[in-house]
This record gives C-alpha cells, structure tokens and sequence, in this order.
C-alpha cells in the first residue's frame, strides 16, 4: 500500500512540474531529421524503466555501433537495469540514475556537459521522466522518441502511440535508426543479451549436463514479478506429463527466481519426465546462458521471454488477456507460441492442456 501511495505521489509531483514546464519546453522541428550519421558524435539512450526494456533496447544499441563504430553510445538506467548491459561491448558508458533529488541534479549537471548530439527516449509512452531528462541534458540535441501520444509534440523525432497499434518493442526502439537514414524494416534485430565469460564458465557444467541424445530440451520458467502471472504448480505438472506423453524424448529444465527454488525443487520432485533445475545462486546473465541453450522456453510474461526470442530460442509464453500489453511483449516476430487467458487481469484460467496443445 504505501509503495502505491508513494507511486501516486511521484506521478502527481512529475504532472505538475511537467504542466509548468510544457510552458517553455522547447517544441520539436522535423525538419532537423535526417542527419548525416557521419556529424554524430554522440548518443544518449534513457532506459530508466523497466527490466524487459532494457532487454529489448540491446537490438538497437547493437546495430547502432555495428553501422556507426565512431559513435558513442551511452545509457542512462537504473541500477537494477544496468546489469543487462554492463559487459555490451556497444555500450561506451552507463549513467545511474538514482531517484532522489541530490543524486538527480548532481546526474544532470554531469551530462549536460557532454553535450549529446541525439537523446533518445524510447519509453512508449508519455513519459514526464523521459521528456524532462531528454530537454534539462541538452535541448539542443536532436530529441528523438519512439512511441509518444501527447507529448510527442516536444521531440523532433517521434512516432505516435497507437492505442489500437500492433507494434512490438523491440521494433520501436529501432525506431531511432530512421534518424540515421536508416529503414529499421531492412535491418536483422536479432542481437541478444551479451553473455559474460563469468556467466558462461559458472553455468559450463550444467549445460554439460543437458541431455544429447535427441531429446528436446524445454525450459520451464515458474517465476514472475506478480503472482497475477503465475500458474499453480499443479497446472505446470500437468503440463509437463502431457507434453511428455505426446512427446517422450522432451526433457525440462525448471528455471526460477531464488524466492521460488522451493517451488521448483518440488515440481521437478513430482515431475514424472526426465527434469532438472537451474542451480542455485544464478543471476539474469547466467539464466540468459542456460537459455540460449534451450530447444524451447515455457514462461509468463516477464523479461525471460525476450532474452529468449532475441537469442532466437522458441517461447511458448502466457499471457493475460490485455490486448495492447500483449502486442507490445508478445514472442519478437514468431507466428505462434502464445496464450492469452480470458482475463485482462491474470492467467489463472490458462489450462495444462492449451499448453501442451
């Protein structure tokens, strides 16, 4: 309760300041794009948001160094965010940004003085955090923002959010290469999480152990950030004996948050196909790894899909049936591998065998 009063209160302070802003922020001119990407020095991302998108940010931050090596390529996040990108080759440097006041001043002095050529706000949608960072850094800057409904009128660059729209987010952060002269539909997004060689050699010996006598190897991740995304670990053994009915050479590995290891312990207990579970004390960067070996992955909506789309892994995910959130984090373009419960709120009517089927 007191998170959410504290949330209401942020939102309502960042309104106001915005509504006093909007007065003299400076509107945006069209006219400044295309740019030669030759005249670039700089750019700014700001992913100060959420885990999952991050995740599908590294697409363009990638292809942005591969196509332009000359230009710097910096990030401002959060701590719990920077931790996706910190061993990205492509990311020249990350900026913290700490959610109190001192900290926040102290970060915008800092990089005004680097003078950004592009800021880039991919947040999709009206984001006073986004617009306030992307005009107090460098007004000058060609401001650039992927998917905005009213504030769209402060970037230079800014293509309208689309509350009926199809897009995924992925695809929308790739929306800054058009400022390049870039078409982002010519453009392969497949670029994955970078793994660290920590990560690979901590999770060596497990991947070792993965079955190699043709089996199929499915994960199967049982955690999620909102119980609302989670399914009782009797639907999941169901799911489970199912598939392997159908399927006899599948094999599971059962992924999961440390909060949740007793949970899997259980189910890979009670499992009556071949299971396994990730070891213990693994991080995002070391989960990825395991992921990138998989055949397939079995999820909730939650930041592991990504990671698993973008390494090109097969996702069967589940999600609840809120249209626009779905479009925007469906599996990155594959046809099928999806479930939407009939509620907008949770996936708690999603049955073992509309999984299996």
């Amino acid at each position: 309760m007191a998170d959410s009063v504290i949330k209401t209160l942020e939102h309502g302070f960042k309104s106001v300041v915005l509504g006093m802003l909007a007065l003299v922020l400076r509107r945006g001119d069209a006219s400044r794009w295309p740019v030669d990407p030759a005249t670039v020095r700089s750019v700014l991302i700001l992913r100060p948001d959420k885990l999952g998108d991050m995740i599908v940010t590294v697409p363009v931050m990638r292809i942005l160094k591969e196509r332009f090596p000359h230009i710097r390529v910096e990030v401002l996040t959060s701590p719990h965010n920077a931790r996706v990108i910190e061993h990205d080759p492509a990311v020249d440097e990350i900026h913290i940004y700490e959610k109190d006041f001192g900290s926040v001043v102290a970060l915008i002095r800092a990089l005004r003085k680097r003078r950004f050529d592009i800021i880039y706000d991919p947040i999709c949608h009206d984001s006073a955090t986004g617009l306030l960072f992307s005009h107090l850094i460098n007004r000058n800057a060609l401001l650039v923002a992927s998917r905005k409904l009213k504030l769209g009128r402060f970037y230079d660059f800014c293509e309208p959010y689309e509350p009926d729209g199809t897009d995924h987010n992925v695809d929308n952060g790739l929306l800054l290469l058009r400022v390049l002269g870039i078409d982002p539909a010519e453009v392969d997004p497949f670029r994955s999480v970078v793994i660290p060689k920590a990560s690979r050699k901590r999770t060596a010996m497990f991947i070792e152990q993965l079955p190699r006598d043709g089996a199929t190897v499915i994960g199967l991740n049982i955690s999620a950030g909102s119980p609302t995304r989670v399914l009782t670990d009797e639907k999941y053994l169901e799911a489970m004996r199912l598939i392997a009915n159908e399927h006899p050479a599948s094999r599971f590995v059962i992924v999961c948050e440390p909060k949740d290891r007793a949970r899997g312990e259980r189910i890979r207990s009670l499992a009556v196909a071949s299971t396994m579970m990730v070891p213990d004390g693994l991080g995002l960067l070391d989960a990825a790894a395991i992921i990138g070996r998989l055949d397939a992955l079995i999820s909730p909506d939650t930041s592991l899909v990504h990671i698993a789309r973008l390494a090109q892994v097969p996702v069967l995910a589940l999600y609840a049936n809120h249209r626009r959130n779905f479009e925007f984090w469906k599996p990155y373009r594959q046809r099928h591998g999806y479930i939407l419960s009939k509620s907008p709120g949770n996936i708690h009517d999603i049955e073992p065998v509309q999984i299996a089927e």
